[in-house]
């Protein structure tokens, strides 16, 4: 018998192969997968749609934020940025649409791209201007460009229709509540292949770079400053889009609402969902937008009214706030325990899941290892010499 023949009867571990350990179901392996995406797939499109208590209303909403956490997930989870402005571009994204729906007989579908563009201009602007600052310093200077925008451009006569609120009225098709749904679970689903692809590119990888150690990556030859440009252009982008989709929920764009409290919100619902973890993000978003709605019509309730009854020991103004930031309470509260627990959010937890959901074996040894991304990645503040 020749080598060549010896080699050939040779075992596969023998020849630099990894042997196969464990049992090869093949394409059944797929089917309890199926039966679980079928559920959700059940309950996410088709129940919570046609549920006649304004459960439709609330999955829009989550769908809303979860492109806004997407958008910031770009900043925080992809580049190291921290921005608490995001509040000021989805509100410019709103007034633009309506303004233009309303005011100036703009097409519906290019109210669209006109709330991108406008979001992207801002973003494009506070970009340049905190180009050389990062960290703590750089949340600063957009926290004050929010509230600049708010105190100011949020309270222009013709934008804001002397104060009363530009109207921004759906068209007929999407006047139901579930098919306004199913339009804003599109773009969800453009705004995550967008971020999809964006992480499989040179620049995402840029991005990532740069949240790494911007003189690093400059040392490499990655121009720190057009990549940062890009990901607040493309941040400001989807963000505005989703403040168009917000002004065609509430058919009534105002001020209100849209102040530090929000921005706060945003920043919270990205962290607790997991930065730099896609469908963290968008589970975490998809939480924060419904909380109210958890606490008032689930078993969640039963929570609300605990706490509420640990007040009325206290005095009535006690118990009168804790019933008003119930929500905010318990977000605090999640907050913490997500961070302490589980660095990597949401998207941590549920890690495990979504690998064995698309494919992966499953690996509960993986909820024990925190991720690498996670909120230290923003942590200090610097400003580049």
């Amino acid at each position: 018998m020749s080598v060549v023949e010896e080699r050939a009867d040779a075992p596969a571990a023998e020849q630099g192969q990894a042997p196969r350990t464990g049992r090869q179901f093949g394409p059944i392996r797929w089917v309890p997968r199926l039966m679980v995406m079928g559920a959700l797939a059940y309950v996410f499109l088709y129940r919570i749609p046609q549920d006649d208590g304004g459960a439709a209303a609330i999955a829009a909403d989550a769908c809303i934020y979860a492109i806004v956490g997407i958008s910031l997930n770009i900043l925080i989870g992809h580049t190291g940025q921290l921005s608490l402005g995001h509040n000021g571009f989805f509100g410019i994204g709103a007034f633009a649409a309506a303004y233009s729906l309303t005011v100036r007989d703009v097409p519906f579908a290019l109210t669209f791209v006109i709330a991108g563009l406008v979001g992207a201009l801002f973003a494009l602007v506070m970009g340049l201007v905190a180009l050389r600052i990062t960290g703590l310093y750089l949340a600063l200077i957009t926290l004050v460009f929010a509230l600049t925008l708010e105190e100011s451009l949020f309270e222009v006569e013709w934008l804001t229709n002397a104060g009363g609120g530009q109207p921004a009225d759906r068209p007929e098709w999407l006047i139901d509540d579930a098919n306004f749904f199913y339009f804003c679970l599109a773009f969800l689903v453009v705004a995550v292949y967008i971020d999809y692809r964006l992480l499989a590119s040179k620049t995402g990888r840029a991005l990532l770079a740069l949240k790494e150690n911007e003189r690093v990556a400059e040392a490499f030859g990655i121009n720190v400053t057009a990549f940062k440009l890009i990901a607040f252009v493309l941040s400001g982008t989807l963000a505005g889009v989703a403040g168009a989709l917000l002004a065609y929920r509430i058919g009534l764009v105002t001020a209100s609402g849209l102040g530090f409290n929000l921005a706060l919100t945003f920043v919270l619902m990205t962290v607790v969902g997991g930065l730099g973890s896609r469908l963290g993000v968008v589970l975490g978003a998809s939480l924060f937008a419904s909380l109210s709605f958890l606490l008032e019509e689930t078993w969640m309730h039963s929570v609300q009214e605990f706490l509420v009854g640990l007040a009325s020991f206290g005095s009535e103004g006690a118990k009168a706030n804790l019933e008003q930031y119930a929500v905010g309470f318990l977000g605090a509260l999640g907050l913490l325990l997500t961070i302490v627990q589980f660095p990597g959010g949401i998207g941590q937890q549920f890690r495990a899941f979504f690998d064995w959901t698309f494919g992966k074996p499953f690996d509960v040894h993986a909820l024990l290892h925190p991720q690498d991304d996670g909120p230290g990645a923003v942590e200090g503040s610097s400003v580049r010499a």
